[in-house]
């Protein structure tokens, strides 16, 4: 199975047995539950940005243990993005699984992720140890600038995801399927 297939066998499962599709089509559940991911995306970029620049040496003054405080509550808004995601994808697995915007979404997402993990593994202990200063390393400040930029892309691949609606297909090349294979070729019908 490529992932082309998979793709298609996602979207298939999904429309064929999601838990909350009939609940999110109600009039009221999706605005809520887009209400719900701007606050968590406000939560977690809001954190980690304050963080990140903390590290990168803005407000040098504050130590960094005082604003690693934070992190919980990115944490939380992580918690409440991925819960509201996955409503919409289980809604609307094509306008998602196919859509390049998400694919680019997902990408900046697991940069992020790795990027943090980073940090923890290599830098939090010189960062926040016995002889931590009110400077981050180098090292941490090109993390931080790296989780900037990831949450900047993040940001944008969200926000584009309303404007690149997968279309007909009309050729499948390329790594991911960016088109709905599913919807009927009107245009090759019609010819």
């Amino acid at each position: 199975m490529g992932l082309h297939d998979l793709q298609v066998w996602l979207v298939t499962a999904i429309r064929g047995s999601s838990p909350v599709a009939a609940f999110m089509n109600t009039a009221w559940a999706w605005p809520i539950a887009e209400s719900l991911h701007f606050i968590g995306l406000s939560l977690l970029v809001g954190c980690i940005a304050t963080f990140d620049l903390r590290v990168l040496g803005v407000a040098k003054h504050v130590p960094l243990a005082t604003v690693h405080r934070f992190v919980k509550w990115a944490l939380l808004g992580f918690l409440i993005n991925l819960c509201t995601g996955l409503l919409f994808v289980l809604t609307e697995p094509d306008q998602y699984i196919y859509n390049p915007s998400f694919h680019f979404k997902l990408l900046f997402l697991v940069i992020a992720g790795l990027n943090a993990a980073l940090f923890y593994l290599t830098s939090f202990a010189r960062v926040f140890g016995k002889a931590a200063t009110l400077d981050a390393p180098r090292h941490a400040k090109l993390i931080a600038a790296i989780s900037l930029c990831a949450w900047l892309g993040v940001i944008v691949g969200g926000r584009l995801l309303t404007f690149y609606r997968p279309a007909e297909c009309f050729s499948e090349s390329g790594l991911l399927l960016t088109c709905d294979p599913q919807l009927p070729r009107s245009r090759i019908a019609n010819e």
